[in-house]
């Protein structure tokens, strides 16, 4: 995602529904990541990842017991797709954000 782009919002159940080898998604906080490329490039095995899709991995980047490097997290960002939406108990968040602002 360019630097110049809103970021998309997603909800934390928008997010979960990508759980599988053709989609996978992961969150890092309030931030999301579509990982489905990096899979088979994970040195930790795909299996790691696909065990964690659709929820905050936060726990596993930050250790222990293996705490990711600076390298790790900077490579991350190359596939950061968008944030969570903070007010994903409304129905407006239940809408996807392209078609929230229009009037």
């Amino acid at each position: 995602m360019s630097p110049s782009t809103s970021p998309r919002f997603f909800t934390e159940r928008e997010v979960a529904l990508h759980c599988s080898k053709d989609s996978c998604w992961v969150r890092l906080g309030t931030r999301v990541y579509d990982v489905t490329s990096f899979l088979r490039m994970h040195p930790g095995g795909e299996a790691l990842i696909l065990r964690r899709s659709g929820k905050d991995v936060r726990g596993e980047i930050e250790g222990p017991p293996h705490r990711h490097s600076e390298n790790a997290r900077r490579w991350m960002e190359q596939y950061y797709i968008g944030e969570l939406d903070m007010d994903s108990g409304t129905e407006e968040a239940q809408v996807g954000s392209d078609q929230r602002h229009v009037t």
